[in-house]
């Protein structure tokens, strides 16, 4: 197992008490797995990716849980050491939002090297650098080029190169396709599925977007108010979805099938003040007397498939 996430729970100090972005949320990924994680925004999706990266800060906290890559709890590890030993070098991520993650006063390829001297690159860094770029369709003058002479699927691809750097085990690509368009969407979804075949790389894919998961995942967590509310594969989740959350995220996705977009009523509840029971009974159409009352366990229903739910 390259990464266990155990009981993990992360919280932000507010004025109304404890926000509970991540409450209690258990996470695996193989070596060469693709996982998705995927859930409507707020749900604590990136809040998890960063606290697996120790980029956690102020106001929140770990406030519980374990994180363990190779068998050692990352929570546990002095920052420096995980900067020195983990950080990049294992451990890396493609941030929400990474086509605006360049710094526009200086070149991509400027920023690029700036990791490999950071990280101690010992090879030929002009070669690793036009290598990078390589990797992901992107010609060697790119590196001259400065963030806003780049389209928006070229600084994806550019901001891939730079997660790449010094050759990480396990890849965190966070909404890496928001804000593009279908072509592009599915040119970093292919480089991705190249990156994971040559490199043998681990990835956790987060997005709101499942069918877009269903092209690559290999097992889907389904987020919901800080917890995993389903697990399965992504044949499980995606032709037998029990939880009636997951249901209606399906049910959300047209296709050409059925054009017609059925929504999910109602609002995620507060996470600073959450109801007791199952978190979801409010908006669910399925809801029983001890919904309201008792929170349902994550429990197997078929092979590999967990789901969290009283009607199980």
């Amino acid at each position: 197992m390259m990464l266990e996430v155990s009981g993990l729970k992360v919280y932000f100090s507010s004025a109304r008490g404890d926000v509970k972005a991540v409450d209690g949320m258990d996470l695996t990924v193989d070596r060469g797995e693709v996982v998705g994680l995927a859930g409507e925004s707020g749900c604590g999706k990136t809040t998890l990716a960063l606290a697996i990266s120790r980029l956690i800060m102020r106001p929140g906290r770990i406030a519980g849980g374990n994180v363990f890559f190779d068998g050692s709890d990352v929570l546990k590890i002095q920052s420096e050491e995980f900067r020195e030993k983990y950080r990049w070098k294992k451990i890396a991520m493609i941030f929400q939002g990474s086509m605006n993650g360049f710094t526009p006063v200086f070149t991509i390829g400027y920023q690029i090297n700036e990791v490999l001297e950071i990280h101690n690159y010992m090879g030929d860094r002009k070669k690793r650098l036009d290598d990078l770029l390589k990797m992901v369709d992107l010609d060697s003058e790119t590196a001259t080029r400065y963030p806003h002479e780049l389209s928006g699927g070229q600084k994806q691809r550019a901001f891939i190169a730079m997660a790449l750097a010094v050759d990480p085990d396990f890849l965190i690509a966070d909404e890496p396709t928001t804000a593009l368009d279908v072509i592009t969407q599915t040119s970093i979804i292919n480089l991705l599925k190249k990156l994971r075949l040559d490199k043998k790389i681990s990835i956790l894919l987060i997005t709101h977007d499942l069918a877009l998961l269903s092209e690559i995942v290999d097992r889907v967590y389904i987020m919901y108010a800080g917890k995993a509310v389903e697990v399965g594969s992504a044949d499980e989740i995606f032709n037998s979805p029990k939880h009636p959350y997951t249901q209606g995220l399906i049910a959300s996705i047209p296709t050409l099938k059925n054009l017609h977009i059925k929504g999910i009523g109602g609002y995620m509840p507060d996470l600073a003040n959450l109801p007791p029971g199952c978190s979801f009974a409010s908006r669910c159409p399925h809801v029983m007397e001890i919904c309201k009352n008792s929170e349902p366990k994550l429990l197997t229903v078929k092979e590999k498939q967990k789901v969290a739910c009283w009607l199980y």
